[in-house]
């Protein structure tokens, strides 16, 4: 028993010897000596942001490589802060592995504002690049600052999300602007997105993509979790396979980066002839209670249904089906501003989304 006791002890002493030689030999990533730079846009520069084109380019950054000494991932983070702060309350815009990032009017605008700047003046604000390597242990390194001014629009309320569908198991194949159908946005939750509808079986069924007419943003998986793919730098993620034809509900979460996707369980698939809306919305008083307009049905799933372009009152609107008796949804669906939206809806689940027409 005596030399179990001598042994245990041995061994407990030559670990902790080994622990603390290991210790010692971490090695702490740290970077380089020489300060990198922001090469666009040049210090100085003015941007004025337009409400009507949201997804229009705001602001190209791009920036010199930082080396860390050793092979290793290096994350960019553009950050801005209110001027002369000296980055007391920072406002992280993107996070990229590529030396540039593309930055949209809404994204800035919304950034902007988070800061506590004044909408529709011009404000300064100040711009760096914030770099960390994949190590626990690196240390930070931050690009010089530049100063830009800024006029942003409107008042801080978060831009609604609109994700679209793309990829061989959607009505729009894998084209980019083929009246690509929407997710349908949580009033409640920016972050959250839900379809309900028909997809074709194919082992590449599809992915969703930010913005019309671009492959970034674009959301795939990497068979557990949501991968956002904002660079080209970027390995491209997976698609959502589908295995058979058939109505599925899918619902993702852009923020915790969580998905499901299952077959429908509801419990009516009924064909309606038509879908209309009608509302204060039409006209900009009661008297639109009394018209309607009319959507058209989708030919890939026929629970869904599009007016294209449709100027709309501030106002409040209902749909119906075939007839007033037939199904209502409503009739207190807001829309808080005027403006010129292509109004898509679900007959499935009775979800609505209007989006923008630039």
């Amino acid at each position: 028993m005596k030399n179990i006791y001598k042994i245990f002890i041995a061994i407990a002493v030559l670990a902790g010897l080994w622990s603390c030689e290991n210790e010692e030999n971490l090695m702490i990533l740290k970077p380089q000596e020489a300060s990198f730079s922001i090469i666009t846009p040049e210090n100085g520069s003015s941007i004025i942001l337009n409400e009507a084109t949201p997804a229009n380019t705001a602001l190209t950054v791009s920036w010199e490589k930082v080396s860390y000494g050793t092979p290793t991932v290096v994350t960019y983070t553009v950050q801005i802060a209110a001027n002369d702060t000296e980055f007391a309350a920072p406002v992280d815009v993107t996070s990229s592995t590529s030396t540039y990032s593309i930055i949209d009017v809404a994204e800035l605008n919304t950034r902007v504002l988070e800061l506590g700047l004044t909408p529709n003046v011009e404000n300064s604000i100040d711009v760096r690049i914030k770099a960390t390597a994949g190590s626990a242990n690196a240390e930070p390194k931050f690009s010089d600052v530049i100063t830009i001014s800024v006029t942003p629009y409107g008042s801080l309320e978060t831009p609604v999300t609109i994700l679209y569908l793309v990829g061989d198991a959607t009505s729009a194949g894998w084209n980019l602007n083929n009246d690509n159908m929407p997710m349908f946005t949580d009033p409640n939750d920016n972050t959250k997105h839900y379809y309900t509808g028909y997809f074709k079986a194919h082992v590449d069924g599809f992915k969703l993509l930010g913005k019309i007419d671009s492959w970034l943003p674009a959301y795939g998986h990497d068979g557990t979790t949501v991968v956002k793919r904002t660079s080209f730098d970027q390995t491209d993620p997976s698609s959502f396979p589908i295995a058979t034809d058939g109505y599925y509900t899918f619902e993702i979460n852009i923020q915790d980066l969580t998905y499901k996707l299952a077959p429908y369980t509801g419990s009516t698939t009924t064909n309606y002839n038509k879908i209309a809306y009608k509302g204060s919305v039409i006209t900009g008083d009661d008297s639109g209670w009394n018209m309607e307009v009319a959507l058209t049905k989708s030919t890939f799933n026929p629970h869904i249904w599009k007016a294209s372009a449709q100027t709309l009152k501030a106002g409040k609107m209902l749909f119906y089906a075939d007839n007033q008796w037939m199904a209502e949804w409503g009739p207190d669906i807001i829309i808080e501003k005027e403006g010129k939206y292509d109004v898509w809806f679900n007959d499935l689940d009775g979800r609505y989304t209007f989006i923008k027409v630039e």
